[in-house]
């Protein structure tokens, strides 16, 4: 607990609610807010693989590989975004009090599962792999919300 600074970091359940969502798919911008189907529907599955096995890494995300993933047209990425700050409890003192997770589901680093997060808007440090985000792709996909090139 003392490297964590978390009492709960044995709990592996994530299971907080994004107030905004948004796919950048391909150059277009999807907003979801709070309340939204579509939105809940991908934060819950987001979040069952946040709460199964995941694996931290010293992998960051760059500004400017993050100014990319806004405006790439050749890039699939989910970005959800709390109106709380949030914590993913784990055996690393990293991913907590953080405001956005980034999810690239295709483009740079989405062949790994990875995940980054933004504390205040900007890109901090490490990022978790989790086992797949295969059924994220797949809600995207046929709910014609974006489609994997």
């Amino acid at each position: 607990m003392a490297y964590t600074k978390d009492a709960l970091w044995f709990y592996p359940v994530f299971n907080a609610q994004p107030a905004i969502g948004t796919i950048r798919c391909y150059g277009e911008e999807i907003v979801m807010h709070t309340g939204s189907e579509h939105l809940t529907q991908i934060a819950n599955l987001v979040n069952e693989q946040l709460s199964g096995d995941k694996r931290w890494d010293e992998l960051n995300l760059s500004d400017q590989i993050y100014s990319q993933y806004q405006t790439n047209e050749r890039m699939m990425i989910l970005e959800l975004t709390y109106a709380e700050p949030q914590r993913i409890h784990s055996p690393s003192p990293f991913f907590s009090d953080f405001n956005a997770l980034i999810i690239p589901l295709d483009g740079s680093y989405s062949d790994t599962n990875t995940l980054f997060n933004l504390v205040r808007g900007k890109p901090a440090g490490g990022s978790f792999h989790v086992t797949t985000f295969a059924p994220v792709i797949e809600y995207l996909e046929e709910n014609n919300l974006c489609k994997l090139q």
